[in-house]
Parts: C-alpha cells; sequence; structure tokens
C-alpha cells in the first residue's frame, strides 16, 4: 500500500518535527501560491502544537488551506480534518456538530480511497462514535472498529479496540448502550487477564471500568476487589502516574463509606494525605461526600439558602466539631448542611510524616431548580 502524503498520516509524532512559526502577514504576501500557504499554515500548526498555544487556529488553516491544495478527496485533506477535529477546544452541541462532520468527512475520503474496512478510516469511526448525538449510530461506528481489528489478525488490537467502545458507550450512552458496553469490556478483560501482566497499562484502564460497572450494579466487593489491585500495583511499581494512583484510592473510600466500613476507608484517607500535601490557603476537597437533605419545609415555600461551617479534620480523616460562621435562610438548612458534612471523609493534614488535625471550611448552597 503505497502513501506520499507529505507526513500528515494518523499517528505521526508531531513532537518530533520541528517547525517555524511565521506572521499572517507572509501569509497574506505569498496569498498567490496555495502550496506556500499550506507550507506555512502546517509549519504554524507544529509549533503550535509543541507550545501548546493557539493548537486550534492553527489546525483551522492548515485545514482549509490543505484542502484548497490537495482536493476533497486526499488522504491529505482526511487527515487534516482529523487533526482540526481534535483540536476544537469547548463544549456543547454546536462544536460537537462541527467536529462530528470534519470525522465524517475524513471517514468518507479515507473509505473512498482504502475501502470501509481498511484500517486507516478507524481514527474516523472513533471520532464519529464520540461525536455523535445517536446512541445507535454509536455502537454502529464501533461495530465497524472492532470488525476491522478482527482483520488484522492482532487479538490484542481487538481487546484494546473493544475496550476504547466500552469506555466510549459507558460515558455517554449508557442508559441505552449498557449491555454492549459491559460485553466489549468483558472481553477485552478477559484478553487482558490471560495475556498481559498484572501491571500493564490495559489491564489498570479495564480494571477501573469493570470497577465502574460493579460500583453501578452495587456490587461492592467486586468493585473494591478491583481497586485494591489497582493499589496494589501502584505499591508495587513507583514510576506509575501519581493521579491514577490517587484516583483508586479516593473511589475505595467512597466504595466502603457505603458499605459502613469507616475503618477500611481512614487507610486510603491516610495514603492520598501522604501523597497530596495540605493547602492551608484553599479549602480541602472531600474525598467522600455525602449530599445534604434539602429541609422539606424550605422546599415547599420554595426558599433557598446557604451555610457555611468551620470544623475539624482529625488525624483518621473524619470530620468532628462543625461550627456555623454563618448562614441564610434558617436553622433547618443549617441542620441539614452539619449532617451531611459530619459524615464526610478528607485527607488528614501530615507534619514531619504523622497525622495530625486541622481546621477547613466549606459553605454549602441550597437552591431549588426553577
Amino acid at each position: 500500500m503505497k502513501r506520499q502524503q507529505l507526513a500528515l498520516f494518523m499517528g505521526l509524532s508531531l513532537s518530533a518535527l520541528s517547525a517555524t512559526t511565521l506572521s499572517t502577514t507572509v501569509l497574506a504576501s505569498q496569498v498567490s501560491d496555495p502550496q506556500a500557504v499550506f507550507s506555512q499554515a502546517y509549519q504554524s500548526y507544529l509549533a503550535a502544537v509543541k507550545a501548546d498555544e493557539n493548537v486550534q487556529q492553527t489546525a483551522k488553516l492548515a485545514y482549509t488551506s490543505g484542502k484548497a491544495v490537495y482536493g476533497e478527496s486526499s488522504d491529505n485533506t482526511a487527515n487534516l480534518a482529523i487533526n482540526y477535529a481534535k483540536a476544537i477546544k469547548g463544549y456543547g452541541n454546536e462544536l460537537n456538530e462541527q467536529r462530528f462532520a470534519l470525522y465524517n468527512e475524513a471517514h468518507t475520503i479515507l473509505a473512498a480511497n482504502y475501502g470501509k474496512q481498511s484500517i486507516e478510516t478507524i481514527d474516523a469511526l472513533l471520532g464519529q462514535a464520540n461525536y455523535t448525538t445517536s446512541a445507535y449510530k454509536a455502537a454502529n461506528f464501533l461495530e465497524q472498529v472492532i470488525d476491522i481489528a478482527k482483520t488484522q489478525n492482532k487479538p490484542k488490537f481487538v481487546a484494546d479496540m473493544k475496550l476504547e467502545a466500552a469506555s466510549l458507550l459507558a460515558k455517554k450512552f449508557s442508559s441505552k448502550k449498557y449491555r454492549e458496553a459491559k460485553n466489549y469490556l468483558e472481553e477485552a478483560d478477559e484478553y487482558y487477564q490471560e495475556n498481559l501482566p498484572e501491571n500493564s497499562l490495559e489491564r489498570i484502564k479495564a480494571d477501573f471500568l469493570m470497577a465502574s460497572f460493579a460500583e453501578g450494579r452495587k456490587k461492592y466487593n467486586q468493585a473494591i476487589e478491583r481497586l485494591n489491585r489497582i493499589v496494589n500495583v501502584f505499591d508495587s511499581n513507583l514510576n506509575f502516574d501519581h493521579s491514577a494512583e490517587l484516583s483508586a484510592h479516593s473511589k475505595l473510600i467512597g466504595l466502603y463509606e457505603k458499605q459502613g466500613k469507616s475503618e477500611e476507608a481512614t487507610k486510603h484517607c491516610l495514603a492520598i494525605a501522604k501523597m497530596v500535601p495540605w493547602k492551608e490557603s484553599q479549602e480541602q476537597t472531600p474525598l467522600y461526600r455525602v449530599n445534604p437533605d434539602y429541609p422539606l419545609n424550605k422546599a415547599k415555600q420554595g426558599r433557598s439558602g446557604s451555610v457555611a461551617m468551620e470544623f475539624e479534620v482529625d488525624t483518621a480523616g473524619f470530620v468532628k466539631n462543625v461550627s456555623i460562621l454563618n448562614s441564610d435562610g434558617g436553622v433547618s438548612f443549617e441542620k441539614s448542611a452539619i449532617k451531611a458534612v459530619e459524615q464526610w471523609r478528607y485527607a488528614p493534614k501530615f507534619e514531619k510524616g504523622q497525622p495530625v488535625s486541622a481546621t477547613s471550611q466549606v459553605r454549602l448552597d441550597f437552591k431549588i431548580n426553577r
């Protein structure tokens, strides 16, 4: 399979390419030469990616100028469209529609050039699955991805695509595509457990998602088993991602509290406290929280309120000695706020390697959605 695309293919390591940012004045002066305009626009895009600044704007210019040079059916145009779609920042239906249209354009081009079952179409299919508003279409795109993966005779690649499909469906369409997501995840997890080492990134990702599914079904012991396995892997491999380990500990705190096993949760509060310094100038973030009940009498009256509190976080991360700093709306809001906060868990403050009690504050706002 021959490709002569001026280094615009998916998977290209942008960081390996050097680039020089050229001014828009130079671009304007050479507008009569589309190839020069594109070359400069693409170099600006590479420089923006490297600097992590103005990526969206430069990706758009590279896409529009590249399309003018290579035409509507070129692989280059397809991959520039994908670059632009990935560079778009922000949320909302309009932006998602824009991303979807770009991935759809790329898929149309690549499917025509290589065939609908070609591996070249996978990025575009995944993009369409991610940004469609239709659960049915998303599942269809992902099924195509997995079918293509199967043609490559690479079982791990198939498992990776199934994990990708499970993650996407669980995140965006869990209410409608729960069973499909669960099946893909279980199939990927089975392959990983049989073929990959315990500390592989793929097994860790699968464990996180398996724990999430188990928690959703209130099978807390299964979720705890998965997350504890992740923590043990981190304990044995100090080079792993810090944030992932924090996430595992944090999820375990919530699961143990739901089972009434506060002592088990404390171990993970302390583990997080050792990893994350106490920030004196900031309101501490709870590791486990219970939402306050809205006072029934205030709800009937359509009344809003707020409560600011100060409290002690003890050496085990429990909330003690809650006091009201100020409140608005009445005593019933205060009682509800205190009752909730007393159930929260925090990472305690550490001094000289030992947990100590410390003071924190929080404000809870009670509002009626109208």
